[in-house]
């Protein structure tokens, strides 16, 4: 969906999904006694797994959690163990690639697959168990699914919503103040609802900065998805240094004033677009992007931008035509990062102008 200049040293770098400037460097990761357990999850986890399982599974008020060692292996657990043959299974089109292939091996297994327009589920759904799957925030249209709808839609039936949240979870969560990104909880509590019916999962490679994932639900699910969960049997488990990470990560005091400036710099940004003339694309989140004529001017802009010492991103969303330049904005970036890039964005806007 995007792509991105090589690192340039000394450019201001728009580039990287790590939203709260979590790098975890050795010196400051908790040590371990061994860095993997040499067996499969299903017969043993180092502690740490269980403490950042619940630890996320607490903040969002689920009945428990468990880790996976991605966002694919746990989607595919997800899938291959939960909806049975006979049942609906409602895949979001604009959903990430990873997991349209989840769902294609759910097909395998006798389970119906059904693709509906990009957040717009059908209204009613036949008397026989759904599961809707879709991600839990769009980077291509900068908005939220709408999840209540969905709970409701297939509550009904017995099924579950299952979301993949790796892109608003560290970011979004339940809010205080409208003016906020909230607690970094999740996109479902971002929008003030409760994790009944879902079936959550969230990679921490984001916004906390370690290649951990953890899947929330409701206490039965989640014990069916420990005990029969096929890349648990057959796949090594996350590595301690993963998961101390992410545990350090989740449980660091600093993480509320981090997401607080992060929405300064975000709201900063988009309103220095706007001024540009370059009305930056759906809800504040840290990826500000603004839609360009074409593909090969969003390239050229960014030619021209990396040429200034900035590097930025193209995005091509799957959930609709055309091409964004985007700005991934993290907590710690300087301010003086952000004002070059503006400035680069300035000089483009008067050429095209004078052109």
């Amino acid at each position: 969906m995007s792509t991105a200049m090589a690192g340039t040293p000394g450019a201001a770098d728009f580039t990287s999904a790590l939203f709260l400037g979590q790098r975890h460097p050795s010196a400051v990761v908790p040590p371990w006694t061994e860095l993997t357990t040499g067996v499969p999850a299903v017969l043993r986890e180092l502690p740490a797994a269980t403490e950042l399982a619940w630890a996320v599974a607490a903040q969002q008020h689920a009945g428990s959690g468990l880790v996976a060692r991605s966002a694919l292996h746990g989607m595919m657990d997800i899938l291959q163990v939960l909806p049975q043959p006979g049942d609906l299974l409602l895949v979001d089109a604009g959903a990430y690639p990873l997991t349209q292939w989840a769902c294609r091996a759910a097909a395998a297994r006798g389970v119906r697959v059904v693709t509906f327009p990009h957040f717009r589920p059908p209204a009613v759904v036949p008397q026989t168990r759904t599961w809707l799957v879709t991600d839990g925030w769009c980077q291509g249209c900068g908005r939220s699914a709408p999840l209540g709808a969905m709970q409701t839609l297939v509550g009904k039936t017995g099924g579950r919503v299952v979301v993949d949240d790796s892109l608003a979870f560290g970011v979004l969560g339940q809010r205080a103040a409208e003016a906020s990104f909230g607690d970094g909880s999740g996109a479902v509590r971002w929008q003030g609802l409760k994790h009944d019916g879902v079936v959550w999962l969230g990679s921490l490679a984001k916004a906390y900065g370690t290649p951990v994932t953890v899947i929330t639900g409701d206490r039965p699910t989640i014990t069916r998805l420990a005990r029969h969960g096929g890349n648990r049997l057959h796949s090594s488990p996350p590595s301690a240094a993963d998961l101390g990470a992410g545990l350090s990560a989740v449980r660091d005091s600093r993480m509320p004033r981090l997401r607080d400036r992060l929405w300064r710099l975000t709201r900063w940004l988009r309103q220095a677009f706007g001024n540009l003339g370059l009305p930056p694309l759906g809800l504040p989140f840290p990826i500000v992007g603004t839609r360009l004529d074409s593909l090969q001017l969003a390239r050229r802009w960014r030619s021209m931008l990396v040429a200034r010492g900035v590097q930025v991103l193209v995005q091509l969303p799957r959930c609709q035509p055309g091409a964004l330049l985007s700005a991934v904005v993290r907590a710690d970036h300087p301010q003086a990062d952000l004002d070059r890039l503006v400035r680069g964005l300035a000089a483009l806007t008067q050429d095209r102008r004078a052109a």
